[in-house]
């Protein structure tokens, strides 16, 4: 296998890892006060109304911590030259949050939230530990 491919399915793999991890720690660390509803109608009104701001805020935050880390582990691993093993692995993570939230629901802002972060903080990660382009001759 090639060191691309490694890196953009470990890349995946670790930050796959750690939006679950944050999804899962969101709710232990702040449970919810009433049940949620079986229901189908009751439970997107139950979402946007009943549901605490904070968890969604852990949850979105451990998005950052997510893309960033994947980000940083598919350029290492790559070599340190190309951000496309990051965008790859980026916007995969884009999809498998995205498919999260299409399954549990979430409120609106979380949608927008997801789009706007993992390609972005993935580049952040990448500039950080590229290899720069030093002329030698100067």
């Amino acid at each position: 296998m090639k060191k691309g491919t490694i890196a953009i399915l470990v890349g995946i793999i670790i930050g796959a890892l750690l939006v679950a991890v944050g999804q899962v720690m969101s709710t232990y660390i702040f449970p919810l006060e009433k049940p949620i509803p079986t229901d189908p109608t009751l439970l997107a009104d139950y979402i946007e109304n009943d549901m605490p701001l904070a968890p969604h805020i852990v949850v979105v935050f451990n998005w950052i911590i997510a893309a960033f880390v994947a980000g940083i582990v598919s350029t290492f691993i790559s070599g340190r030259t190309s951000p496309k093993p990051m965008l790859a692995s980026g916007g995969v993570l884009t999809l498998l949050t995205l498919m999260n939230l299409l399954i549990i629901l979430h409120p609106r802002w979380m949608w927008v939230a997801c789009l706007l972060i993992f390609i972005p903080v993935g580049y952040v990660a990448y500039f950080l530990i590229r290899k720069k382009n030093t002329d030698e001759t100067a």
